[in-house]
This record gives structure tokens, C-alpha cells and sequence, in this order.
């Protein structure tokens, strides 16, 4: 028999305290921003979403982001949790942020 025990935590390679940093452009009411993405794990479609709502003041329901001219699903509950890295998403990508500001 070994000692290999399933239920054991497998160590990361990265130091806990360290956060993942991701830049974008972002094309957004004819001008181009960028905007920085600081999160303790790999970034998500709802990280992205808050970002965005932050600061420009467009809703996360009304939201409407593509990359490579083609849309992110995340307004299903499920989509905001998928990691940008789904849709081949890493630093320094454009993105276009399509959605009416609203009263935030």
C-alpha cells in the first residue's frame, strides 16, 4: 500500500498572497481606455463585468462585450463565473463594451 491519500490538497505554484494583474483595452463610445483587472485567482466574466460597471457606469445587465468580434455570454448566472481564459483572453487584449449608462 502507499501513503497517497486522494482527499490531500495539491500545492500551487503560486504564492498565496500574490493577485493575477490583467490589462485591457478597452473600445468603448469612440475612445479606447484601459483598464487593469486585479483578482486573488485567474479573472472571470463577472470580474470583467464589475470592472467595466465601475468605471463606466454601464450596468452588468446591459452589458454587451466582445473580443475578436465575437460576444462573451455572461449574463447567464453560470457565465460569470467562466474564466477569461476560456475565450483565449489575456493581457493587453482589445475589448469593445457595447451598453447605455445608466443610474449606478
Amino acid at each position: 500500500m502507499s501513503n497517497y491519500n486522494p482527499k490531500t490538497p495539491m500545492q500551487t505554484a503560486r504564492p498565496k498572497n500574490e493577485h493575477f494583474y490583467t490589462k485591457f483595452q478597452v473600445h468603448y463610445a469612440g475612445d479606447i481606455h484601459e483598464i487593469v483587472l486585479k483578482t486573488n485567482q485567474e479573472p472571470t466574466c463577472g470580474d470583467l463585468a464589475k470592472a467595466l460597471q465601475q468605471t463606466y457606469r454601464v450596468p452588468m445587465d446591459k452589458q454587451m462585450v466582445y473580443y475578436r468580434g465575437q460576444p462573451l455570454h455572461h449574463h447567464s448566472p453560470s457565465g460569470y463565473e467562466r474564466p477569461l481564459a476560456r475565450y483565449g483572453m489575456f493581457s493587453g487584449n482589445l475589448i469593445r463594451l457595447v451598453g447605455k449608462r445608466g443610474l449606478i
